[in-house]
């Protein structure tokens, strides 16, 4: 047993838009642009967003869709879409060490393609399911 075709494809655009998306600014404070890359806020974006923990739960959703675990994938990818897409509404975030927040002016190509990510993780969850080896 296998996973289809269309999970596969599916499972592996998201991979590669993630990846994408870490060489990509993800938004900009105060009018700067260029300081948040999609790596750096996967390495500190905890400390500053709760939209962060998408990033574990699409892994997660990976896993699952791999094994053909339709609903745990689909639950994870879409809890993961919904909380990166929260970010959209935030006015500000915290990108410093001291902690205070600072004004989002704008979202960049690495937050669309993070975004995306999620949405093809979703895809690819929908169609999970096991399908048997042709000999």
């Amino acid at each position: 047993m296998t996973v289809s075709r269309t999970t596969r494809v599916a499972l592996v655009l998201s991979v590669i838009l993630f990846a994408a998306s870490l060489r990509q600014d993800a938004f900009c404070v105060s009018g700067i642009c260029s300081d948040w890359q999609g790596w750096s806020i996967l390495l500190f974006g905890a400390l500053g967003h709760t939209s962060w923990f998408a990033n574990p739960l699409l892994g997660v959703s990976w896993i699952a869709t791999l094994f053909a675990r339709r609903i745990p994938a689909l639950i994870l990818s879409l809890a993961a879409l919904a909380l990166a897409g929260s970010f959209i509404f935030e006015t500000s975030v915290i990108t410093n060490e001291a902690g205070m927040a600072n004004p989002i002016t704008g979202l960049r190509e690495g937050y669309w393609l993070w975004l995306a990510s999620m949405v093809f993780a979703v895809i690819a969850a929908f169609f999970a399911r096991k399908v048997p080896v042709k000999l």
